[in-house]
């Protein structure tokens, strides 16, 4: 269990909530296979057809933590000293193999292939964190009287969601004047959920949980309440393995719906090919659906009542609790939501290949539990690019890790950026993401 939940924190402590994928790329004129995460009516684009071989972005931060090159050194700097409430997680997003292909200047077709994991841990204590990360460095009073009292106990939650997909997208050319282009389309996708774990406390009164240092180990202890370990697939709270990331425990049909406008004030009104625009709005609502999980035999609610918890053998102290105080939920169900997001994006053409291009991508799904979700998220990118160059200069802010500035270039097929890069470069310890993207994808491009 120590083991499992330090790899976990620890991947953890390095984000928010998960953030737009391949910024700068998933807008671009030239972004092919990538464009469609971002919108499906993108299949009509400038490409008469492209295909990914494979496209990986991990994203990183928090709310607490800077991020500098040296990662060894930012940890060892967070682990002194922490007072605060953390939120954090990690973001994984890998694309396949994918394909899309414009019948004619009406109808585009795509297939694609994808994985994502998120884990995510709102509100928990600097504290509690550290004794995980770095327990050996953390003072803790031995003193009844002077034990630390745990801040915020019954927001602490730990979220771990993992699925895969396959879809088939469609876009259509509802209107194209030559002038004023509107497009629409929609990808159908089967989700296979590898699994959701849940850990978290309730019913707690925070004057009543304290740590000490008890025989060299980190305790907890809680004077009444709930703890509730629930697992669907992922098997976390023993030794899990990450080819339980590629089991289907869960499935569901998933939808992306888009919407496209584009302005050229030159205008072409009998191209059959790309029409370079000035101005494009794009608008998407992605990931509608849930999976729906069987809890493992991994899951109880434990009742707590003057118990102590030692949280370097979190697993060892459930063991030991007495039966009467834990309620097995093997069988019952949960749903986990996919991270349905509102996705509105604006871009502006200067002159021919320089453009500046704001995304922003808004959570819609409730927070719970058990729900996977994207953060709030604005992207402002300009760029230069043409058929087979392109450079991008992402700036985001969002609520967790605020604002950071990253690059990415395009080489022909091949591509690698990242959106916080020169933030980690120039103010380091004041940086709170860490994010890097890379992939090759290779098609065609009108004349």
């Amino acid at each position: 269990m120590k083991r499992i939940c330090l790899s976990l924190l620890v991947l953890a402590t390095y984000q928010g909530f998960a953030q737009q994928s391949f910024s700068g790329l998933r807008t671009s004129v030239y972004g092919g296979t990538l464009t469609p995460i971002s919108n499906p009516a993108n299949v009509l684009g400038a490409r008469p057809w492209d295909a990914n071989l494979i496209s990986v972005d991990a994203d990183m931060g928090n709310n607490t933590m800077g991020f500098s090159p040296n990662l060894t050194k930012s940890l060892e700097d967070f682990s002194k000293g922490l007072n605060n409430v953390i939120d954090a997680n990690i973001k994984a997003d890998i694309l396949g193999p994918s394909f899309l292909y414009r019948i004619n200047k009406k109808h585009a077709v795509g297939l694609f292939s994808r994985a994502r994991a998120m884990a995510s841990v709102d509100g928990v204590d600097a504290k509690m964190l550290q004794a995980f990360l770095s327990a050996k460095n953390l003072e803790l009073p031995t003193n009844p009287s002077d034990y630390y009292k745990v801040k915020s106990i019954n927001d602490m939650n730990l979220l771990v969601n993992a699925f895969m997909e396959i879809g088939a997208t469609y876009a259509y050319t509802l209107y194209n004047d030559g002038y004023n282009l509107m497009r629409v389309g929609a990808t159908l996708k089967y989700v296979q959920g590898s699994g959701s774990f849940r850990m978290g406390f309730s019913g707690i009164n925070s004057d009543n949980v304290t740590l000490r240092r008890e025989n060299g180990d980190v305790i907890m202890h809680v004077g009444n309440g709930y703890a509730e370990v629930r697992s669907g697939g992922l098997n976390v709270i023993n030794d899990g393995s990450l080819g339980d990331l590629f089991k289907s425990e869960a499935s569901t049909v998933g939808l992306d719906l888009g919407f496209v406008y584009e302005y050229s004030q030159d205008g072409c009104p009998n191209c059959d090919g790309h029409i370079p625009y000035d101005f494009k709005v794009g608008v998407s609502l992605l990931d509608l659906g849930r999976l729906k999980y069987k809890t493992n035999k991994n899951s109880f609610t434990y009742t707590l009542h003057n118990q102590d918890i030692n949280l370097e053998n979190m697993q060892d102290s459930f063991d030991k609790m007495s039966d009467a105080l834990k309620r097995t939920q093997e069988g019952e169900s949960f749903a986990s939501s996919l991270p349905t997001t509102l996705n509105i994006n604006l871009d502006y053409r200067f002159i021919e290949g320089v453009y500046l291009n704001l995304s922003s991508q808004f959570n819609v799904v409730k927070k719970n539990e058990y729900n996977a979700r994207y953060a709030n998220d604005f992207v402002l990118t300009p760029r230069w690019e043409n058929n087979t160059f392109g450079a991008y200069l992402p700036m985001s802010i969002n609520s967790v890790s605020k604002f950071n500035v990253g690059t990415a270039v395009r080489l022909g097929p091949l591509f690698f950026g990242s959106r916080s890069i020169l933030t980690n470069l120039i103010a380091k310890n004041n940086a709170k993401e860490l994010n890097f993207f890379f992939g090759i994808r290779f098609g065609g491009a009108f004349e």
